[in-house]
């Protein structure tokens, strides 16, 4: 019988076993637009401040608004249409009215940094919610094992009728409960942004 099993698992082993395979195409791109990630949006806004400091830095310096973009990382237009809508926002009204640009840039970007901060405070703030929240979450578990381990089965008081209704409101408590305090989250992050 062993012998068998052996067998059996020698030849699943070769029909797993990897062999030369082509390599795989790159992954397509979804059409639609994906929910952008916290970080990324502390990351962008921190790219579109440097962007600003630096075209800024060079409009002081004296370097003309057509060269001033494509060295801090633009177009020969302006700040391109990958920087902060801040940063485009502040070259259009500078490009129109004629206000000094490179305070109105540098105002720009210590908004924008203020901004990645404030976002950053407010997710420092909240992970301590989250935290609570998953720990709150998995006592139930914790104690159904604790009891199994002192000797207390749990699943002996939850294999009568009204076990089974206590254990039932237990579970669809305990996901309502994460389900709001998620809720709770997501309405503070958005109350933030």
């Amino acid at each position: 019988m062993s012998g068998l099993v052996v067998a059996g698992l020698l030849a699943a082993a070769a029909l797993v076993a990897p062999g030369p395979r082509p390599p795989l195409p790159p992954p397509a791109r979804s059409p639609r637009r994906s929910r952008p990630r916290r970080g990324r949006r502390r990351d962008e806004a921190l790219a579109g401040a440097r962007l600003a400091e630096r075209a800024a830095a060079l409009l002081r310096a004296g370097v003309a608004p057509a060269v001033v973009w494509p060295h801090a990382g633009g177009t020969p237009e302006g700040p391109g249409p990958g920087a902060p809508v801040a940063v485009r926002a502040v070259w259009r009204l500078v490009t129109a009215t004629g206000a000094p640009a490179a305070e109105a840039l540098e105002a720009a970007a210590e908004g924008l940094r203020a901004d990645a901060a404030a976002r950053a405070a407010v997710r420092t703030a909240l992970a301590g919610a989250r935290v609570s929240s998953r720990t709150v979450s998995a006592l139930p578990l914790l104690g159904l094992a604790l009891g199994a381990a002192l000797g207390a089965p749990p699943w002996e008081a939850l294999s009568s009728g009204p076990g089974r209704l206590a254990g039932a409101l237990g579970v669809l408590l305990l996901v309502a409960g994460g389900l709001w305090s998620a809720r709770l989250v997501r309405a503070a992050e958005s109350a933030s942004s």
